[in-house]
Order: structure tokens, then sequence, then C-alpha cells
């Protein structure tokens, strides 16, 4: 009989264990946590959390985050006390914790694991957004119709110049080149003659009479052929006249908001060894002068 009553106690301890709410089996890991039994407690708020969370508040499932991580810090395993505070900063990032409960060593690495992960989460909306602006800037570049209008007048000039207005680069050389030469021709023989001869045929020497008179005609010539090359120009300019046409865009025309700006400079979280100052300290109150080192921690 004593013996059915003490079987029937252990079966119904257990089943209250094996039935025991999320709530309680957290209470039950932070009273491990708070008798310093890290084992128990890591085991009890792990079930707690994977491989799905069995906690329904928010706020449950991020001291249990924190709780674990603890534990996981105070026996040596410092990774997965990292990962568990990235999670419980992700659930709040505003919430601290202090050392009424939790050692100085995991306070400590709970503050840099938050700040570390405030820089990330800075450094990527940074990121994100500078991408967003770049997206819309190539988006703006695709829609940018911009058209050049050409006077009509541009198709009378010459060398090549109205066919350089249009774009077409070798219409210009040809143009250039042939009424450039012939022009060239026209005008130097003419200085020739001039500062040869003078501006009166008499003076000519009868015996210079049939080169002069070739000459002549080659001036003539280069003359008649400039004057056509011209005629030809105009012609195949206006031939070709397109009082607007679209043209490439320049970045001189997109506006200010849109213009790519400057990457923006993240401030990453000094490391312990940055923050750690050490300073000289003299004291003089003990009679006979003395030296000392002062540590100090920048926050």
């Amino acid at each position: 009989m004593r013996r059915a009553a003490l079987i029937a106690c252990a079966l119904f301890v257990s089943t209250g264990l094996a039935h025991a709410t999320p709530s309680q089996d957290l209470e039950r890991g932070r009273s491990s946590f708070k008798a310093r039994d890290w084992q128990s407690a890591k085991q009890v708020l792990n079930d707690l959390l994977y491989p799905d969370i069995q906690l329904a508040r928010s706020e449950d499932v991020w001291e249990a985050h924190v709780l674990l991580g603890a534990s996981a810090y105070e026996i040596g395993d410092r990774a997965r006390a990292i990962r568990e505070f990235e999670k419980a900063v992700q659930i709040d990032p505003e919430t601290s914790i202090t050392t009424l409960t939790f050692s100085e060593g995991a306070v400590r690495l709970y503050d840099q694991t938050r700040e570390d992960m405030q820089a990330r989460m800075e450094r990527i909306a940074a990121q994100q957004k500078l991408a967003e602006q770049q997206a819309a800037l190539e988006a703006y570049k695709k829609s940018l119709i911009v058209y050049e209008t050409r006077p009509f007048y541009f198709n009378f000039l010459p060398f090549g110049l109205a066919q350089l207005s249009q774009g077409r680069y070798r219409a210009t050389t040809l143009f250039a080149v042939g009424q450039g030469s012939t022009l060239a021709l026209n005008v130097g023989i003419y200085g020739y003659l001039v500062g040869t001869y003078g501006f009166e045929s008499t003076s000519v020497d009868p015996s210079d009479a049939p080169f002069v008179r070739r000459l002549q005609q080659v001036q003539i010539g280069a003359g008649i052929a400039f004057i056509a090359l011209y005629a030809w120009g105009v012609y195949d300019s206006i031939r070709h006249h397109q009082p607007r046409r679209q043209v490439k865009g320049d970045d001189s025309l997109i506006p200010q908001d849109l213009k790519k700006p400057a990457p923006p400079s993240i401030k990453t979280s000094a490391s312990f060894r940055e923050r750690l100052r050490l300073s000289p300290m003299f004291n003089s109150e003990l009679g006979a002068p003395t030296m000392g080192i002062g540590i100090g921690w920048e926050n």
C-alpha cells in the first residue's frame, strides 16, 4: 500500500512537470540563473526558444534570450552569448541590463553587442538609402529626353561647320578639306601675283605672260570649285536639316536632390582597448612627491 502511494506521488510529480506551462519554465530558468546553476538555466531556456518559441509575450522572449545569453557567457560560450544577445536586441533595442542581476562581464558584452548592432543597422540603412537614390537616379536618366534646337542659318556655314552641327563628321571632313584647299589655292595664287607683279597687269613682263595666264586660270578654277563645293555643302546641310533632334543628356540636367550623394560616414562603436584611457598622476600629500598612473573609461 505504501509502495503504491509512493508510485502515485511520483507519477503526479512527473505529470505536473510534464505539463508545466512556458511561464513556469521561464520562472524555473530564472531561479536556476539566480542560483548560478548556468547549465540548468541554459537547458530550460534553450527548450523554451528552440526549435520553436514557446512564449507568447515579446518581453518574455526578450528575457529568455538575455538569460540564455548570460548563462552561455558564464560557462564560457561567448559566441552563443553574442547570438542570443543579438536576438534580444532585435526584439527590444532600448532596454538594457544591469549588474543587479547579471555579472559585469555579461552586462559589458550585452552593451557592446547592442552598440555593434545599432552601428550595423545604421550602416545597412545608409547603404539601402544610397541604393534607392542610385536607382531613382538611373530611372530618371532613362526617362530623360533632351532635344537640341538647330537654327536654319547653320546650313550656310562653310568649311563643313554646317555638317559638324549635325553630327556628321565624315561629311565635315570632306567639305572642310575641299573648301579649305580650293580657297587656299585661290587666295595663294592671288597673293603671289599681287606680290610679284602688283595690282596692274601692265607690269607683267611679256615673257611671263603665259605663266601668269595659266596661274590666273588655275585661280579662277579654284574659285569656281570653292563656290561649287560651298553650294553643295549648303544643299547637303539643308537636305539633312532637323530643326530639333534628340541628344543624350548629361549630369548637369539632373536635379540636385537626385544627384549621387557621398556615402555617409557611420561611426562605429569603439572597442574596450580604444576606450581605455591612461594618464599620469602626482601626489605630494604624503611628504615626498609620488607619481602613479590613472586608469579611466570613456563612454
